[in-house]
């Protein structure tokens, strides 16, 4: 565990990778980031608000809102105007990942941090849940010869 503890004070520390090397390596990555920001990532919308959020009209930003135009919800779509109503849908790789997300933000702000946060027993309650479930998913492969030898013991 002596790699564990600080070294003395007055400790010369030399790096792994000597610097003659280090810096070179280390500028050319700060570059081509500096690059990749200024070429790509600048020219998107990633990481930005919605483009139809309005301050004004719907106050401070929410991720699980969708901000366009309201429309009919699927469950009162009738049959006839299914058809329709699919038309009107964005059907884009960005569209999904947006629905996708904000789905995912609904559900923590409804189960995780809603507007009176959960006491503290009621959250570990889920999470001690949660790893048992995970636990079992990953785990109940072992369990399969078992059933097989169920009358046979």
């Amino acid at each position: 565990m002596n790699w564990l503890r600080p070294p003395p004070p007055g400790t010369k520390l030399r790096p792994w990778v000597p610097d003659l090397i280090f810096i070179p390596i280390s500028r050319a990555f700060e570059r081509l980031g500096v690059y990749f920001y200024n070429q790509v990532i600048s020219r998107t919308s990633i990481g930005l608000f919605d483009k139809r959020w309005n301050k004004n009209i719907h106050g401070p930003y929410c991720h699980w809102r969708y901000y366009g135009k309201p429309d009919t919800r699927l469950m009162d779509v009738k049959l006839c105007d299914l058809r329709a109503w699919i038309a009107r849908r964005e059907k884009t790789p960005s569209a999904f990942y947006n629905e996708f997300m904000r789905n995912i933000w609904r559900v923590h702000n409804l189960y995780f941090s809603g507007p009176v946060f959960n006491n503290t027993i009621k959250t570990m309650f889920r999470f001690v849940f949660m790893y048992s479930f995970l636990n079992w998913l990953v785990k109940m492969h072992r369990y399969w010869d078992f059933q097989k030898t169920i009358y046979h013991w």
